[in-house]
């Protein structure tokens, strides 16, 4: 997937899974709703396909898998309690974390396969979506600057008819039709 996912195509993905599929442990669905509800901590998880070497990741598998119900990897350690993801979701809300979820035709599924991201893939669309915001801004900073040098010239014209300096007047507006034509 080479796209941003949004919060909503998460939740609608989640409320899916819930509403189709039995999980193997209880609380696990309690974290999952609790996900959907709360969108803020949803926007910082990234869904994955392939379990990362470090990092915070959370396996949740429905009773078709036959991987284990609820497992939680926090860099080197190892629970497979949901009320503690539970907890952290509360107290840390901006954690990014990784969701890996185990059900028959996960593989094959198209609305979870677009949710799974890569890091690399991730990152490669931040820069992507970053360059863009550099070229809008760098494009809004040339239009200001150049309004500004013309507001600028402009007054000066106006300094020099004031002054009635006709040879200042003239140089002023050359340079004014320049910056016109230019512009154009």
């Amino acid at each position: 997937m080479n796209r941003w996912v949004s919060t909503s195509e998460k939740a609608a993905f989640l409320q899916w899974f819930l509403k189709n599929h039995r999980l193997k442990s209880r609380e696990a669905r309690t974290l999952l709703d609790y996900l959907v509800n709360h969108l803020h901590v949803l926007e910082h998880i990234t869904f994955i396909s392939t379990l990362p070497a470090s990092g915070k990741t959370i396996v949740i598998s429905s009773m078709q898998s036959d991987e284990p119900g609820f497992v939680y990897y926090d860099q080197a350690k190892k629970s497979e309690d949901p009320s503690r993801v539970l907890g952290e979701f509360m107290a840390h809300p901006t954690v990014k974390r990784n969701l890996m979820i185990h059900f028959y035709g996960s593989h094959i599924h198209t609305s979870y396969q677009q949710l799974i991201q890569t890091p690399i893939k991730e990152q490669f669309q931040n820069y992507k979506r970053f360059k863009g915001y550099e070229q809008v801004t760098q494009s809004v900073l040339e239009k200001v600057q150049k309004d500004t040098d013309r507001t600028t010239l402009l007054m000066q014209i106006d300094q020099a008819l004031d002054e009635r300096n006709e040879a200042k007047f003239k140089e002023l507006s050359l340079l004014l039709k320049e910056m016109d034509q230019s512009s154009n």
